[in-house]
């Protein structure tokens, strides 16, 4: 359905019922010509009239399907004029702030820019969509903002509920290495599926393709659109996302309306994403995958590690350790490059690997230095490396001193590789950043600053590790957003 152009039509008193508001705005004849006046594109068109709790919302219905709904709003002592809940964003935390909102009653309108609803839902898990993770309640796996705001959110609706929300909505799921929950269907379309049909049930309504490019606050909320229409409504939930993955239409649209309404932003990173290196050699390795251990150091004689795939790039690192690992790190690039330190023998320390090489040169000592490794480690890794370290790629382990074997040992459970920068936001799975969480009551996610405006999902000044984490920051806020539970 195309949307057209918005009308609001006023008037007096409260409507008391059906009849009443059509003796106070005219006969369907007379309204006709009204709207006929303020859009001349309309050409053929029905009228009928629906009465909210608060609202009452007059249906245009063109003969080529083109749809526009009116809000027609009474002004009276007897009905505070109300128009529901317009919710901004069709991602993860949207649908669900749009479905919480639903179910507590309220009249319920999204937007959606894209042509699609859930678009990062549907590339998520490479297609499957790890939905959450077992351990989605530990704190630990959280970042940004204040950490007593983060516990508070989380904390009102927990990994349990999740899996009861999804399981009633006929999602089973399974579990993976790290506690990540994919549906049992391998299939992200379907987590989609089963938000919009519970949308739909709930009787929201949905718009597509709708760009609002203007916010502003009076009595009520005003969303402005791209293509001149208006959307007014009570209570306004901000879930439009970050900036992360421009291809699939995220912009900072979102959070410059909030802006415009007074709140702050921090600065914006790119999140679980790869790094550069500005070390040339890395590059020979381009295409090399090996599970390894990767520590960084913080402040303070702080350091963060993981244990997963490393993989090697053309222009530096990447795999599941380094996109998770650059939740804390990509900040701390901006005051200078990092040293990585990599153990390609996780749980060994170098006198253990020494050892080892020890007796597989004995075993084979004819073998050249590069050769000594093969199934051990890749020749695109160690030829590089090797050469970097400047010890003889052909000679023969025999001919190898202690010294040297010591030198290599101690370098592949420690090996320092220097990064630099991360990739763009094109790359990055999240946003780092957000709006201040200073200025949202994390009891109830509304506003300090504009009552009845919420915020929901990555436009929050939270971010997550890498394994489900961040849907289940969209699940919790999301739920809390639309419960309506502030002012």
């Amino acid at each position: 359905m195309s949307l057209t152009k918005t009308l609001m039509l006023q008037y007096g008193d409260a409507p008391r019922n059906r009849n009443h508001m059509l003796e106070m705005i005219g006969t369907k004849n007379q309204i006709k010509p009204k709207i006929r006046k303020q859009v001349p594109s309309v050409k053929r068109l029905s009228c009928s009239v629906d009465i909210g709790w608060h609202s009452l919302y007059l249906h245009i219905f063109q003969s080529d399907l083109a749809f526009s709904e009116i809000l027609v709003r009474g002004g009276g002592k007897s009905l505070a004029p109300r128009s529901g809940t317009v919710v901004l964003g069709g991602g993860a935390a949207g649908m669900m702030a749009a479905i919480r909102a639903a179910e507590c009653g309220e009249q319920v309108i999204l937007l959606e820019a894209n042509q699609q609803l859930g678009r990062k839902i549907l590339i998520s898990g490479n297609g499957r969509c790890n939905l959450t993770n077992l351990e989605a309640d530990a704190e630990v796996h959280y970042h940004g903002g204040n950490p007593q705001f983060r516990r508070r959110v989380l904390g009102q609706y927990t990994l349990r509920n999740t899996l009861d929300f999804f399981g009633g909505l006929g999602v089973v799921t399974r579990e993976e290495k790290r506690g990540r929950l994919f549906p049992l269907s391998d299939q992200a379309q379907s987590i989609v599926d089963v938000l919009e049909d519970r949308l739909q049930i709930l009787g929201v309504r949905i718009y597509k393709n709708v760009k609002v490019c203007g916010l502003t606050k009076g009595k009520f909320f005003n969303f402005h659109t791209r293509d001149g229409s208006r959307f007014v409504a009570e209570r306004a939930i901000m879930a439009s996302g970050g900036v992360s993955l421009a291809k699939l239409g995220a912009d900072r649209s979102g959070l410059d309306l909030a802006i415009g309404l007074g709140h702050t932003s921090s600065s914006l990173y790119p999140g679980l994403v790869p790094l550069n290196s500005p070390e040339k050699y890395i590059y020979k390795m381009h295409g090399v995958k090996v599970r390894a251990q990767v520590r960084a150091s913080l402040r303070k004689g702080r350091y963060i590690e993981d244990i997963d795939d490393l993989l090697f790039t053309k222009y530096g690192v990447s795999g599941f350790t380094i996109l998770n690992l650059s939740a804390q790190l990509v900040p701390l690039l901006e005051k200078g490059p990092l040293e990585l330190e990599i153990n390609l023998f996780p749980g060994r320390a170098p006198e253990q690997l020494s050892e080892m090489l020890k007796i597989r040169w004995q075993d084979n000592p004819h073998r050249s230095l590069a050769k000594s490794f093969s199934g051990l480690l890749s020749s695109k890794l160690i030829g590089p490396l090797l050469e970097k370290l400047e010890l003889p790629l052909d000679r023969p382990v025999a001919k190898i001193s202690k010294v040297q074997r010591w030198y290599l040992a101690r370098t592949l459970c420690s090996w320092l590789v220097g990064v630099d920068r991360p990739r763009s936001f094109e790359q990055a799975e999240v946003t780092i950043g957000g709006i201040d969480t200073g200025e949202i009551n994390p009891d109830t996610l509304e506003s300090y600053l504009v009552p009845g405006l919420y915020f929901a999902g990555e436009m929050v000044d939270v971010h997550a590790d890498l394994g489900g984490f961040n849907f289940q920051w969209a699940w919790s806020s999301g739920h809390l957003a639309g419960s309506r539970l502030g002012s």
